[in-house]
């Protein structure tokens, strides 16, 4: 179901956008764009069930203000959650999220599907899309997502050919991956899904079910927002969140989660 943009409350900055009402499990609000810079700007002041969809970001960004490729074919989303009790309430939120969102590639047959600590969306050692979480409120944060779907951004960025693919690379055929509306569903629910377990139960229930996808230890090198590299084989989280790594002697040392500002996987 459609209906004019005058009906609720108009994102800010854009001038058209297409509305949908009760858009999955949540009954969401979607807002579908040709074009924006991004969708996560847009949804800054929207209220919580609210999201934003473009079928093409010009200022797409990732954790520590990266640029974000975000070219035509792909899914970019951000979505507006309650955030009741505070930022605190919500650390490790990411971490949920990536887990439902590598159920949903699961279920879609991507092979290899799995996180990278913290917001990697991967296909084995290629990546598929990101997440990025931002407060827009106390009591509201958005969650961005951006998957490659039909898209090439290797074609914008060259350098991406050798760590990034796309859904329709992996699923071998074009045909085979679900259309970008489709696809928002089923991430919509797959955001309303992590909301409600985080709720429930809080992070212990994320970090042991990755600290089981993450049972074979990788070597990493991390880069520190203060200090020297540090590399090790990545082991997994302690309950606080904090990263495991064994060094070379099989010891084990933890690495803050907040210290973090990159981790690169080592083959």
């Amino acid at each position: 179901m459609t209906s004019s943009p005058d009906d609720v409350r108009s994102p800010r900055a854009e001038p058209t956008a297409r509305l949908s009402h009760a858009v999955g499990t949540a009954g969401w609000r979607l807002w579908e764009y040709e074009s924006a810079r991004s969708t996560s700007d847009i949804a800054y002041d929207l209220p919580a069930w609210s999201a934003v969809r473009a079928d093409l970001q010009t200022g797409g960004r990732g954790r520590f203000g990266r640029v974000f490729v975000s070219d035509p074919g792909g899914l970019w989303i951000s979505a507006v959650l309650p955030a009741d009790g505070g930022p605190q309430r919500w650390v490790g939120f990411s971490l949920m999220v990536g887990i439902h969102l590598v159920r949903m590639l699961e279920d879609l047959r991507v092979p290899g599907a799995r996180l990278r600590w913290p917001n990697d969306l991967m296909a084995a050692r290629k990546k598929l899309g990101g997440l990025l979480i931002e407060q827009s409120s106390r009591d509201t944060m958005i969650v961005g997502f951006g998957l490659n779907v039909f898209n090439a951004p290797w074609k914008s960025d060259p350098a991406l050919a050798e760590i990034a693919t796309s859904l329709a690379v992996v699923a071998g055929e074009p045909s085979s991956s679900p259309d970008i509306f489709g696809l928002a569903v089923r991430v919509l629910n797959a955001f309303a899904d992590a909301h409600q377990e985080m709720q429930e139960g809080g992070m212990a229930a994320a970090i042991a079910e990755l600290n089981r996808r993450w049972s074979e230890p990788v070597m990493v090198r991390i880069l520190l927002s203060h200090g020297d590299p540090v590399s090790g084989r990545f082991a997994g989280l302690d309950r606080l969140g904090n990263l495991r790594l064994l060094d070379g002697q099989g010891l084990e040392f933890l690495v803050p989660h907040h210290s973090v500002e990159k981790l690169v996987e080592i083959y």
